[in-house]
């Protein structure tokens, strides 16, 4: 029986009442509401401005991703089921009762190579979190990070690693809370062990095996460091089928939401992307598949949560 298959027995199907569907009639390729985040609080001529040249990004990525047959940038990963322990931390922007607020919520984090550059040339390399159930039923947070560099102003820029565990992985666009501007970044532990393998995909599934692999939560104001704020521990790898995932900086609530312009762009550079890629070769069904298994895995977590009695707040 092969991994996806054994995953998808021992949840089960989800149930009708947590699946998230895309509208009846709506196919996954088309693009609900492009632009609305990135046109808020903006006058009628700077949402013009602003559509141009969002429209412009997202058909580039869009072709980008025709070309390839898939996403534009990070085109293959693979994504492990994860626990986010948040632990209050002073660091923590007080505006994101997400980052703020002690908790232990269950996770899916998705580690790819950006460019697609040949092995053993070290790459782009991402790590995607997302937060499942963060503000409530389906109401996921997303983050999408890059390898960077944990220093003042260099955090923004990317930096190519040749191992997931080799640098800290940075949102290099901000974050907003309240009155707080922020980086999200990802921290490598230098407690998890670093096994030996064949490519830095081989090397993680080991390290992750051995239920010690774990990296940092953390914040950055845009002139300083990275702060710890909480701890990601990786489990165990899900089917390949959830690559198909489609994460968006705008999956976000709780006072945390992504700021500035050029993340107002982005509101149109990935579902242009993610469009695009969905109508070559039956990826609609890969995402469809996708969302069904993300589903039936919330729906598992939320009913090991509710027969121990906890929820994510006492966990």
């Amino acid at each position: 029986m092969g991994e996806g298959q054994a995953e998808r027995d021992r949840l089960g199907p989800p149930r009708d009442d947590v699946v998230e569907r895309d509208p009846p009639g709506r196919p996954a390729s088309v693009v609900p509401d492009l632009g609305h985040n990135a046109r808020q609080g903006l006058s009628r001529p700077a949402a013009f401005a602003v559509d141009v040249v969002g429209y412009g990004i997202g058909a580039v990525l869009a072709g980008v991703a025709s070309v390839r047959g898939g996403k534009a940038v990070h085109p293959s990963g693979v994504v492990y089921r994860a626990r986010l322990v948040i632990e209050g931390a002073a660091a923590a922007p007080r505006g994101s009762t997400l980052l703020s607020e002690p908790s232990t919520r269950h996770a899916l984090v998705r580690f790819s190579r950006s460019v697609g550059l040949p092995r053993p040339l070290p790459d782009l390399l991402g790590v995607s979190l997302r937060v499942l159930d963060a503000y409530g039923r389906g109401r996921h947070q997303d983050f999408l990070t890059v390898s960077s560099i944990d220093l003042a102003v260099l955090h923004h820029i990317f930096v190519p690693a040749g191992d997931v565990q080799q640098r800290p992985y940075s949102s290099s666009l901000p974050y907003r809370a309240a009155g707080d501007r922020f980086l999200l970044g990802v921290i490598p532990d230098r407690a998890s062990p670093r096994p030996s393998g064949e490519d830095e995909f081989d090397r993680l599934g080991r390290a992750a095996a051995t239920g010690r692999l774990a990296f940092g939560l953390a914040v950055a104001p845009i002139g300083g460091r990275f702060r710890r704020v909480g701890a990601l521990q990786v489990e165990n790898r899900l089917p390949d089928t959830l690559d198909a995932l489609r994460f968006n900086p705008f999956n976000c609530g709780g006072g945390l939401e992504p700021a500035g312009w050029l993340n107002r762009l982005r509101d149109y550079a990935y579902p242009l992307s993610q469009a695009a890629w969905s109508r070559r070769d039956g990826r609609t069904q890969a995402q469809h598949l996708a969302e069904h298994e993300l589903a039936g895995i919330t729906s598992n977590s939320r009913a090991v949560d509710s027969a121990a009695g906890e929820t994510p707040a006492r966990r």
